[in-house]
């Protein structure tokens, strides 16, 4: 039961990413994909979020999972949604996938910041004994901000929470096995 409302929980956020990786393989809103989420800005001479970071990625996200969420609401209505214990997603369906949206791209913020700091390009795998901490935080980091900005409006239990880890990580690499195949990234770890 807590893998299946895991699943159902993150559903607007997997189908908000595959629409990230669709505008980003279709070149959608290139203006948007031209505005570094940082503006530029650098900090001990490095770049805060760097080039991987847009304003495309934030409106598609939030956008996506916004109406997303509300396709989920559609597809097993307000009875269903609250049976499950999805009542703040039932209520308000429209909000809860713009706030999931926004903790998604909030939650992968941080571990940017850090790589470029460390000077790991966008994209590429950090070096040395960080490599396999890297990539654990990269499959983590947005389920972090999801769960964090999810917990304003509806703490999920922790069983929830282990199957939203379960979830994550298989839905994340496999997301990353399909970028590459698209051509979007060079490597999958």
């Amino acid at each position: 039961m807590s893998l299946a409302l895991a699943l159902l929980f993150a559903l607007p956020v997997i189908i908000g990413g595959a629409v990230h990786i669709g505008a980003i393989k279709l070149d959608l809103l290139p203006r948007l994909r031209r505005l570094p989420l940082d503006g530029g800005l650098r900090w001990r001479g490095r770049p805060v979020l760097g080039e991987n970071k847009t304003v495309r990625g934030v409106v598609v996200m939030i956008a996506a999972t916004s109406l997303a969420s509300g396709l989920v609401w559609l597809l097993l209505g307000r009875p269903g949604l609250e049976e499950r214990g999805l009542a703040t997603q039932a209520a308000h369906p429209f909000a809860w996938g713009a706030l999931l949206g926004g903790g998604y791209v909030a939650g992968e913020l941080p571990n940017s910041f850090v790589k470029r700091q460390l000077d790991v390009a966008p994209g590429a795998p950090a070096r040395g004994v960080l490599r396999p901490l890297f990539w654990l935080v990269d499959q983590c980091d947005s389920l972090v901000g999801v769960v964090a900005a999810s917990s304003l409006a509806w703490s999920p239990p922790a069983g929830v929470l282990g199957g939203l880890l379960v979830v994550t990580l298989l839905v994340h690499p496999v997301a990353a096995l399909g970028m590459v195949a698209l051509g979007l990234k060079r490597r999958v770890g």
